[in-house]
This record gives C-alpha cells, structure tokens and sequence, in this order.
C-alpha cells in the first residue's frame, strides 16, 4: 500500500484581522510544494512523519472505520515550503496527507471533512479551498468564497526566527486589527482581478495588525517597495515574512540593487509566484 500526493503552501495572508466581531483570513497559494508519501511499514520502532500528521492520519483512519491502519502506515514529508516562517507548511502537509489517503482508500473527496480535520489540529489557512475564500480559521464558523485566486510575484524577505503555530494561538494576545472596511475593496479587486486593490488590502492588513506580532524591518520593506515600484506588501499574521507584491516581473531587477545592503543581510530573499489554481492531481516536479 502506498499513494503519493502535492500541495502548495502560501505567503502569509492577503488579509487576516476582525471582521464584524469574527477573525478571518485569506489567503494565495504559491508555487512551493510539500509531496507526503503514505506508505505500508509494519516496524512499530521506525517513527515517520510528525506529530500534526501522525495525528491527522490517526483521526481520518478512525472516522473512516480503518483504525487497524493506523499500526502499519507511516508518514514521509518532503517539503519545499519554509516551516515556522508563516508559509501554511502544515496546512500543506495536511492538505497533501488528506488527497494521499483518499487516493490509498479510494474514497471521494469531501471539503467538509477536511475542514474539521485539520481545524482538530490547529487553526488552518484557507488555502483548503479551491478559490479564494474567507475563513474564521480557528473554528469554521464561516466561509465566504470571493473568487478564483489571483496570479501575482512577491519577493520573499524571510526572519531567521521561527514560530510554532499551535503555541503562538494559544498566547493570550491583543485583538486583531479591524479589517472590515477592507473586505468590500478586496472581493471587488479578486473579481475584477485587480492586483492594485489586493495589494492595497494586503498592506492595510500587516500594518493594522502590528500590534500583534511586530515586524522591526517592515519599514524596510515599505521603503523598498516604493522604490522599485512595487504596489504593496503582504505579510504572515503569525510567521516571520514580509514579501513585495510585483505587477511587472521587470521591477525585479531594481530590487536587486538592494540585495547587497548591509541591513538586509539577516533576511533571506528569493521570488515566488501566488498560483491560480489548487489542482489536487498536480505533480510538480522536485
């Protein structure tokens, strides 16, 4: 018994804050992929995969009547997608375990099922929908589809410091920064598929929400950003990331005036693109 699957992570949220009392998100998923392998191993001393997963894999097995499983499968995880960073590396790696198992069982898909799934482990990103939606990621409670998801670059600045999800949700912690405003301006840009206004909620987001989890080189950012003509930032809530978001592939060669500057030296910078479609059969290649 074996099955293989993919799934992208994301950068950051393009929003995350209070909306109307209730904490939402939203958020892309970009081209770097996490490929979990379910594999038939009856050693009950070789341990696998990790504890979200192992978890994870425990609780489908039971809600699926194959609990007997859980003594000879195990779990390999061979990601690309940067942990701790605020990257979605677990949702990923749940989303991936998920479509693994399905494909192992021969069972249908349920988007249901995999919401209550993953929320069991942890608060999860919405990057588990096919479109762009906005998510109370803590319980479930809502769930707005906005759109197809948007095709964008954004130029990664990524901390050293990594940061456990579960731990960092558990932190009694300040409010989230009111977004609400912003909601309308961002289901009008996704569906006119205007980057401008994305981009524009995106870095109303990460400001408003700086009481929470502080970013010492956001100005940084910011002032880079207007000088090779970004048109916004967006940011990981609970993570250690802040990206550019680029219109024109071109104005990447005038960030890369800025990549031999002594105060960006802590930070490790590198491109990706936000996707436009999550295809549960995708095998990109590793």
């Amino acid at each position: 018994m074996e099955a293989t699957a993919y799934y992208p992570g994301s950068v950051g949220e393009i929003v995350q804050g209070n909306m109307r009392g209730l904490d939402v998100l939203a958020s892309c998923p970009i081209n770097l992929y996490t490929k979990v392998r379910v594999f038939e191993d009856s050693c009950a001393y070789r341990q696998h995969g990790n504890y979200k997963t192992n978890k994870f894999m425990i609780n489908i097995l039971k809600a699926w009547g194959y609990e007997e499983f859980g003594k000879i499968l195990k779990i390999n995880v061979n990601s690309h997608i940067p942990i701790g960073k605020g990257f979605a590396s677990s949702t990923a790696d749940l989303c991936a375990l998920y479509n693994a198992l399905l494909k192992l069982f021969n069972r249908k898909f349920s988007e249901r099922e995999l919401v209550k799934e993953c929320l069991r482990i942890e608060p999860t990103d919405s990057i588990i929908f096919e479109k762009m939606t906005l998510f109370d990621y803590k319980r479930g409670t809502f769930k707005k589809t906005i759109g197809n998801y948007m095709e964008f670059y954004v130029v990664i600045f990524e901390g050293r410091n990594k940061i456990n999800t579960i731990e960092f949700n558990k932190k009694t912690l300040p409010a989230h920064g009111d977004i609400s405003d912003l909601i309308p301006i961002l289901i009008e840009g996704v569906r006119e598929r205007n980057l401008e206004k994305l981009a524009f909620c995106s870095t109303e987001s990460i400001i408003r929400n700086q009481h929470r989890l502080k970013y010492d080189f956001l100005d940084k950012v910011l002032y880079i950003m207007k000088d090779i003509g970004g048109i916004g930032i967006l940011g990981a809530h609970s993570g250690n990331c802040l990206g550019i978001i680029l219109d024109d592939l071109e104005k990447l060669k005038y960030y890369r005036n800025h990549s031999n500057r002594r105060e960006l030296n802590e930070y490790s910078t590198y491109l990706v693109k936000a996707i436009k479609n999550i295809d549960r059969t995708l095998l990109p290649l590793f």
